[in-house]
């Protein structure tokens, strides 16, 4: 069993995309993210990650997230800086050609948007 927290935009179905992604490999998955079809009540936009969120990153074993460059605007990428502060290993699936330059920047390893690409990640690195 593994935890997983997914960081993503509402308006994107990168979510959707790693999700099934995930059930697909042979690992049994815990889902930790915050789905659009069960959000938080309120989010505390005082803090760069809200305290409940942080809990859920804190429970995960593995962060996974998409390249989309979208993710360098917005709260995810300050999941994906909270998560690797934290110790927490974090993997982007290819979703788009191009890759967030906050994600590069971090050294985030960017993998193809397959079953076994994703399963060797998990195997060395949770």
């Amino acid at each position: 069993m593994i935890n997983v927290f997914i960081p993503h935009r509402w308006n994107y179905n990168d979510y959707e995309v790693i999700s099934a992604l995930l059930d697909r490999t042979k690992y049994k998955v815990r889902d930790y993210s915050v789905p659009s079809t069960s959000p938080f009540d309120s989010i505390d936009s005082r803090y760069n990650v809200d305290p409940q969120i942080k809990r859920q990153i804190r429970y995960a074993s593995v962060v996974v997230c998409s390249n989309r460059p979208a993710n360098s605007n917005g709260i995810s990428i300050e999941e994906i800086k909270f998560a690797v502060a934290i110790g927490k290993p974090v993997v982007a699936i290819k979703i788009t050609a191009s890759t967030a330059s906050d994600l590069i920047s971090m050294n985030i390893p960017v993998i193809s948007n397959r079953k076994d690409s994703l399963e060797n990640w998990i195997r060395q690195n949770v």
